[in-house]
């Protein structure tokens, strides 16, 4: 009796779920910054480029996909300019540039520079922003989906917030990411309860990143059950009307 229930306690610390976030940070401590984000541009990517500066008609040329005005008005009239699947972009002017394996800032400053040395324009002030940023979240999550980010940055818990959190059937001990680059791929798993995921190069995410939230070994279990107990039982009932007919032609066959 006492072994029985001695064997049911460690069953269940075992198999104890972990529910909250970063658990284990310290409270009212500040922790160091170890993850500088940028985001990091990729063939195919969809850019949007704006050059500013103190005398307008300078850099008018080199709006023509990301004119501010067209932007208000219609948003999805705006263009930006298309990294090719060799990793370039064609901008006004300055003609054909390498930009993938850059980042924003690093793009921003040579654009900056290009036209600075090239005598285009003296004080140019360059934005570059990423138009296809969104992550697919799925799993068990309550509302899966494609989340499209305003902007270049997006964390991990804020992708999870738009598809109203995990629900009570998933790991938050082991959420995949899935991330794609120049030709390759790459999959690490995070562990949200602890607050190492707060400096994990996954912590932010990047445009194209697929998040799978694993479920529960129950959930696992319980979807099994749910699916699949009518298949089996219908193969039970077929399995014992052969055994009954074969049985009942052995025996009665020759008589």
């Amino acid at each position: 009796m006492f072994a029985l229930l001695g064997a049911m306690v460690l069953t269940g610390c075992g198999t104890e779920q972990r529910y909250l976030y970063v658990e284990d940070a310290p409270h009212d401590t500040p922790m160091p910054i170890t993850n500088n984000y940028d985001a990091t541009i990729y063939p195919n990517d969809q850019l949007y480029i704006y050059v500013g500066s103190q005398s307008p008609s300078t850099v008018k040329a080199f709006n023509q996909e990301t004119n501010t005005d067209k932007v208000i008005r219609d948003r999805g009239a705006l263009k930006g300019y298309l990294v090719s699947q060799s990793g370039h972009i064609v901008f006004p002017i300055l003609g054909r540039i390498e930009v993938a394996g850059m980042t924003r800032s690093e793009l921003e400053r040579q654009l900056e520079t290009m036209l600075i040395e090239g005598q285009y324009v003296t004080d140019p002030v360059v934005t570059v922003n990423l138009m296809n940023f969104h992550v697919t979240v799925i799993g068990e999550v309550k509302q899966p989906r494609v989340v499209v980010a305003e902007g270049s940055r997006l964390t991990i818990f804020e992708a999870l917030a738009q598809c109203g959190d995990i629900t009570i059937d998933g790991l938050r001990t082991n959420v995949v990411v899935v991330r794609s680059g120049v030709n390759t791929q790459t999959v690490d798993t995070l562990d949200l309860t602890r607050k190492e995921v707060l400096s994990s190069p996954y912590y932010y995410l990047q445009q194209n990143d697929i998040v799978f939230v694993e479920p529960t070994e129950k959930k696992k279990k319980k979807a099994w059950r749910n699916e699949d107990w009518p298949k089996y039982l219908n193969i039970g009932a077929q399995s014992l009307r052969i055994a009954y007919t074969t049985i009942y032609y052995i025996k009665y066959a020759n008589q």
